[in-house]
């Protein structure tokens, strides 16, 4: 495999491929690709995979069989189509005559088909001519229909578990035997039996003139199963969803456990082989006449091809949906919602392993090494192959493939939910959380990593060190953006952003848009019709390159605002509207993108006249530093004076902004506020907006923008940002939990108790200073206590459930009787620590535990990999392991 190809160059084109089929002879496979009005019927010779000439057709198709002589059988929901070799129609049948069906199946001589898997019918039609002949009821959907090899009878089987064998010509019933739910059936060669696939896994076999049960040795069955250090480990059945006997009696089927298997005559298991998901689609499969070749389909990324016997055909990797890519002089890292994998580029080494969720972030750091970002953790490897080194913890409930990462690799940011996350990689803490109204689309550094600029309902950029506000606020043109490719920024500091307007699944109104960040202006807005663009990155100080739903490059200029190039000359309308993954080598000189083939491939830019080199000045420097907090005068006072007015419905609002009256009103008040039911009197407006409703203003809220119109100074703030002013300030925090306020722990916890939102942003205690103070009556589950300093702190019996002491100095601590389910000491000091605990599914992992005593703890399914045990005292008949 080339250096520069990650994917399969063979048995694959442009598209999706959603129906395979193999001609008569067996020396082609045909993989249709479903376009707009028309389809594309790309051929492959066998077994080499070398394109033949492609063919074009009229109609909206999906599947699609070879009919002897070479013409073509295609259907979809709308109707059947017969075509001749060369795409010319010869008749067509729509869902008048057809009615509602799934499905297809075709005579082995092709003179007949049938249509089936809705309104629990089948109707059969003369392939020849069109022409309906007859309809089979049945009590409920049928999903499986075979006709027999000499034409004489065919097979039903569905939903209520019934078989059926009928007389082809007479369509009269001849035999009936109940079942379970049957989802496919194939007759024998020789047409004497009739082998049928149920929703429970088992392959059962009958005479297939009478239906009588015929006993195998061995009972067939798919079932899921996990490929462990022992062995597979049983998962529970599997359904059927595919079938065919191949010569000599034996049978291949495909199941949902995403595995072909073959069984010898009397139902023994001879091969099984894992399909990767990219081509786990049981109504994209097909069987060469004579058994010779199979093939799987249902993939942008080229089709799967076994031999009769299971031998892979091409070792290729077909990838399936890449939705990550990590590029560096040695190494293409591709993450899909299944695998990442990697292509050593120097000889071609491949290396696999499973990905850690559908949306699995990859960025790779200037030490070679590789930062996984997994629905779960981010984590740290050298090779696919190694084991991981946990960072941290990831908070995203609806996680996005990206991470980006500092140009010295000591920071990384990440995107939770509505939170751009600042990750120190050196020390596992998260240094800044930058709060937005709506998710965080995309995200980059700027020049020397002093800025960094996200993109969610508006364009802002940040100061790392000052994360409570963004410097800049910056509108895209038309208001927030229906999808958001990336963004990405130069050398110097331009600012590029990929936005789709349209919100379809079926068209596209994409811009690229040029921001200056030192004004906020949005320079250029360079349209980009009919497919949407997708993720972005600059190759020198002002050209950027993005990737668009087609997998065609295109080149802009910042500094003019200008595109550069014309979009290639693709036959477009076979694509969907995807936005494709892209990535930029340290240099910028090489971006590795997915093309329109669903492969990554690699392509170079070489530099193009005089870089420059001076980084836009933003003014940052010259900042005004906040004057640092006296939380003893503030936390009574910082809100006095205002008066707040709500409305709407806020038991309504969005789960990660919800929260309680009490919330809203005790703790304002607390911090000298007042609230309001007068629009007149109201100081700040905090209206309710309730997900997947558009918003009409209310009468308050008019008013309130009627005063704001004449100049009055009116604040209207979101319930994000209302949560994120009630919230305490980390001055305000240390607090209340050193008594430095009167009744600091009551306080705290009654603000806890308060702040009920199930998925809101909680304050960082990273760090924070609370070294010999007794917090037993503290509530502080789930809390962010990374590198905190709580050495002989009093702990005792306090609710630590979820909590995390990542780093943190707890030497002499006192944790006697607390809660500390599920919390993380990774790599904190405990030494002498007092850990009588119930500390179950507690993590360890590298920390310092000398001289602790846990000899009173529950240390069920926690973990102590790679800690310092020596003089730790532990329950008795405990063996840490």
């Amino acid at each position: 495999m080339a250096g520069n190809v990650l994917g399969a160059t063979r048995f694959n084109a442009p598209g999706i491929f959603q129906g395979v089929a193999f001609s008569p002879d067996a020396r082609v496979l045909v993989g249709l690709v479903a376009g707009k009005k028309r389809a594309r019927l790309h051929r492959f010779r066998v077994p080499d995979g070398q394109p033949l000439d492609p063919i074009t057709v009229p109609g909206t198709f999906t599947e699609l069989a070879v009919l002897p002589g070479g013409d073509f059988l295609l259907w979809s929901r709308e109707g059947v189509a017969r075509f001749t070799a060369d795409g010319e129609r010869i008749w067509h049948v729509g869902t008048a005559k057809t009615g509602a069906f799934d499905s297809v199946a075709l005579s082995t001589d092709g003179t007949s088909f049938a249509t089936h898997g809705r309104d629990s019918i089948a109707s059969i039609f003369d392939a020849r001519t069109g022409k309906r002949e007859g309809v089979i009821k049945e009590d409920g959907e049928i999903y499986a229909f075979a006709f027999a090899p000499e034409g004489r009878t065919f097979a039903t089987g569905g939903e209520k578990g019934v078989v059926r064998v009928f007389d082809q010509k007479t369509r009269k019933e001849r035999a009936k035997r109940k079942s379970t739910k049957v989802l496919a059936l194939a007759f024998s060669p020789d047409g004497e039996r009739l082998a049928g696939g149920h929703g429970q896994g088992r392959i059962l076999f009958w005479d297939a003139g009478t239906l009588t049960p015929i006993a195998t040795r061995h009972l067939p069955t798919h079932r899921f199963f996990a490929e462990e250090a022992g062995g597979d480990v049983d998962r529970g059945p599997a359904a059927c969803r595919w079938l065919a006997f191949l010569p000599g009696g034996g049978l291949v089927s495909y199941g949902n456990e995403h595995a072909l298997r073959w069984w010898t005559a009397d139902g023994a298991e001879v091969r099984r082989v894992t399909v990767s998901r990219q081509h786990a689609q049981g109504s994209a499969m097909a069987i060469a006449p004579g058994g010779a070749w199979i093939a799987t389909g249902a993939t942008a990324s080229g089709l799967g091809v076994w031999s009769g016997t299971g031998e892979r055909v091409t070792g290729e990797p077909a990838l399936a949906e890449p939705r990550a890519i990590a590029l560096t002089r040695d190494r293409l890292v591709v993450a899909t919602p299944w695998t990442l994998v990697s292509l050593r580029r120097g000889d071609g080494t491949l290396i696999e392993r499973p990905s850690h969720g559908p949306n699995t972030a990859i960025g790779a750091l200037p030490d070679g090494e590789l930062l996984v970002v997994g629905e779960d953790h981010a984590r740290v490897v050298r090779e696919l192959s190694d084991a991981e080194r946990r960072l941290f913890d990831n908070a995203a409930s609806s996680p996005r493939p990206r991470v980006s990462i500092s140009r010295d690799g000591k920071t990384a940011l990440y995107a939770a939910d509505l939170v751009l996350e600042v990750w120190d990689l050196t020390r596992s803490v998260r240094t800044a959380a930058l709060s937005h109204e709506q998710r965080v689309t995309a995200f980059a550094y700027g020049p020397g990593d002093g800025w960094v600029v996200s993109v969610s309902e508006d364009v802002r950029i940040w100061r790392p060190t000052t994360p409570d506000e963004p410097v800049r606020t910056i509108a895209l043109p038309d208001g927030a953006p229906a999808y958001c490719g990336g963004v990405a920024v130069s050398s110097i500091g331009w600012i590029a952003v990929s936005v789709d307007r349209s919100s379809g699944n079926h068209d596209s109104n994409s811009l690229l848009v040029f921001i200056d960040p030192r004004s906020g202006a949005v320079t250029a807005s360079l349209p980009h019709p009919v497919m949407r663009l997708g993720q972005l990155a600059f190759v020198d100080h002002r050209r950027v390159v993005v990737v668009d739903s087609a997998g065609r490059l295109r080149t802009a200029d910042a500094e003019t605002g200008t595109w550069l190039d014309e979009p290639a000359a693709e036959d477009i309308d076979v694509h969907g509207f995807a936005i494709r993954a892209l990535a930029a080598s340290d240099d910028g000189t090489e971006i590795a993108h997915v093309d329109g083939w669903g492969n990554v491939v690699v392509r170079a830019f070489p530099r193009t006249g005089e870089e420059a080199t001076t980084p836009f000045d933003l003014g940052l420097d010259a900042a005004a530093e906040k004057p640092a907090e006296d939380p003893t005068k503030l936390f009574e006072k910082r809100l006095a004076g205002t008066r707040f007015l709500y409305a709407g419905k806020f038991q309504s609002s969005a789960l990660e902004v919800r929260t309680s009256k009490e919330f809203r009103e005790e703790t304002l008040r607390e911090l000298g506020g007042e609230v309001t039911k007068k629009s007149k009197d109201a100081t700040h407006f905090v209206p309710a907006l309730i997900p997947y409703t558009k918003h009409v203003p209310s009468k308050v809220e008019l008013e309130i923008d009627a005063r704001i119109a004449k100049g009055e100074r009116v604040v209207k703030m979101s319930e994000k940002k209302l949560n994120e002013l009630l919230l305490p300030t980390f001055a305000e925090a240390r607090a209340m939990l050193r008594g430095e306020i009167p009744d600091g722990i009551a306080r705290w916890n009654r603000w806890r108790s308060r702040w009920q939102t199930e998925y809101g942003e909680f304050i960082s205690l990273a760090g924070m200073d609370l070294e010999g103070i007794d917090l037993r009556g503290a509530n502080l589950g789930a809390a962010p206590l990374q590198e905190a300093k709580l050495a002989r702190a009093n702990l005792a019996g306090a609710e630590l459930y979820d909590a995390v002491f990542r780093g943190a100095d707890l030497r002499g601590a006192n944790l006697d009787g607390a809660r500390c389910g599920r919390v993380d000491f990774t790599q904190a000091d405990l030494r002498e620590a007092r850990l009588g605990a119930q500390l179950g599914g507690a993590r360890f992992d590298g920390a310092d535990l000398r001289g602790a005593d846990l000899s009173g703890a529950d240390l069920s399914y926690t973990s102590l990999a790679g800690a310092r045990l020596e003089g730790a005292r532990f329950p008795d008949g405990y063996t840490p392991s």
